[in-house]
């Protein structure tokens, strides 16, 4: 019969459901990199000078006179619920200015631990905590496709709250508020241009291999697969189910956003060439396939 796959994200506890048999998927361009592309967050977004007019007087909060160096931990502390961290932030200058500088969650990915494993959940050189979940059922739920609107106004808790409707309504009429409240997905897509490319990133062991857009999924799918059982009904069975980044913490983005967030990434490991020799090896074993890497 074979065996059926399934992509998996461990920090999410999501599944893309039953792919089929590798050799029925491996090869094929799926929307499944649109899950894990990491976003971009613009610079206009991270920086930003606080107006003069919403200015309080606000010398007689308590918060305020905590030491500096804990208002961004208490920030962080809401990232999980962009309502709170908005709502948080829009309480005095003060705040905001915290807060500014805080990464929007929303449903925008980060990093995630992701395989691509057996339906029956067999894992390998995963911890005892990973295997305790993942035999329990707990990844049922699917991966969604973002919604293009991911306006906090569209929120239910603020269309179910008149007054939180009013005032969040009434920022998102004024600069820099707006930005933040009225938020659009396509906002956040990445967009290549010539001479660029993309990166699958393993932050767990600092390594990356590069691409085009067309082999992100067969490079992905060759790192992080997860079996006992080496008949993948294609060629490679044995290194396909020891998959070097199963369970690993990894995202997918462009090179120029990675160079951004690491000026010097010398301490990563560029593992292109491996990469490149495994999966044309692939091709040519699987009956010539016209195949090529990058």
């Amino acid at each position: 019969m074979g065996q059926y796959w399934t992509l998996i994200n461990i920090d999410n506890r999501e599944s893309s459901g039953h792919l089929g048999k590798l050799g029925e998927f491996f090869w094929g361009f799926n929307k499944i990199i649109t899950y894990l592309l990491a976003p971009n967050i613009p610079t206009s977004y991270k920086l930003r000078t606080p107006m003069e007019k919403f200015q309080t007087n606000s010398s007689g909060a308590t918060l305020l006179t905590l030491p500096d160096e804990l208002l961004p931990i208490i920030a962080e502390e809401l990232v999980e619920d962009y309502l709170e961290l908005m709502c948080f932030s829009l309480t005095c200058v003060a705040m905001w200015e915290v807060t500014e500088q805080v990464s929007i969650p929303l449903s925008l990915r980060q990093a995630e631990d992701v395989q691509l494993g057996w339906w029956s959940h067999y894992l390998l050189k995963l911890t005892k905590y990973r295997k305790k979940n993942l035999g329990t059922g707990l990844y049922d739920q699917r991966f969604q496709e973002p919604n293009s609107d991911i306006s906090l106004l569209k929120d239910e808790r603020v269309q179910s709250n008149a007054t939180l409707g009013r005032e969040l309504g009434e920022f998102s009429r004024n600069k820099p508020f707006s930005d933040w409240i009225c938020l659009k997905w396509k906002d956040f897509m990445l967009v290549r241009t010539e001479g660029d490319y993309w990166m699958i990133r393993n932050f767990t062991k600092r390594e990356f291999t590069k691409s085009n857009r067309r082999n992100l999924t067969q490079a992905l799918y060759c790192l992080i697969g997860c079996s006992q059982d080496p008949s993948v009904s294609m060629p490679g069975g044995e290194d396909l189910i020891n998959g070097k980044w199963a369970g690993h913490r990894i995202d997918i983005t462009l090179a120029s956003v990675h160079k951004q967030e690491y000026e010097d990434y010398s301490n990563w490991k560029d593992i292109t060439p491996h990469i490149k020799e495994f999966l044309e090896w692939l091709a040519k074993a699987g009956g010539d396939r016209k195949f090529k890497f990058l």
